[in-house]
């Protein structure tokens, strides 16, 4: 069962609002009330299909490191119903103490870099939502690595580079899009 302690573990990266307190985040992070329980139905590379208890939705996972191996951020992606104008969404949770207004700037490999919003933050972070289309699907299905940048408050002229490998990433998507439960 995945339970992260975002702050703590945004804190130890040094990617956290100087005014930020440890004694705001509990040390048992999200409750079991807020996040539903999820389990770990496959693993295709360096990617996890998760499932909620609840329902049953599932959806891909991957934690994202910053280039000394610290975990950051998570990305996770659904597969939407067919005739929809993007073939899945993306969900990037960043630390609270993330510059909102530079966004998650996203690229896969070398490509040209897309900026996309955060929506909102709560205790676990700050949520970017987007669409992926075919063709970047596609793109990711043959590269080698998508590449985030985030901004810390604290630091707003440097990013923070991480990075989310696409080893396996064709099988889980795959998997994903072929399940009928």
């Amino acid at each position: 069962m995945r339970i992260l302690k975002l702050a703590a573990i945004f804190a130890l990266a040094g990617f956290s609002a100087q005014a930020q307190d440890a004694a705001e985040f509990p040390v048992g992070g999200v409750t079991s009330a807020e996040q539903p329980q999820e389990i770990v139905r496959e693993t295709h590379g360096d990617w996890e299909i998760r499932c909620t208890t609840a329902n049953n939705n599932c959806f891909l996972y991957q934690l994202m490191l910053n280039e000394e191996g610290t975990p950051v951020a998570e990305f996770s992606i659904i597969k939407l119903p067919a005739g929809s104008e993007a073939v899945a969404g993306a969900t990037i949770v960043a630390p609270l103490g993330t510059l909102l207004t530079r966004g998650v700037i996203f690229s896969v490999d070398d490509a040209e870099p897309t900026q996309y919003p955060f929506s909102w933050c709560t205790r676990p972070g700050c949520f970017s939502r987007f669409g992926l289309t075919d063709l970047l699907v596609k793109n990711m299905k043959e590269g080698e690595a998508v590449n985030i940048a985030l901004f810390s408050i604290a630091q707003s002229q440097e990013p923070v580079r991480i990075s989310a490998s696409l080893s396996g990433f064709t099988a889980a998507f795959d998997a994903l899009e072929n399940q009928s439960e």
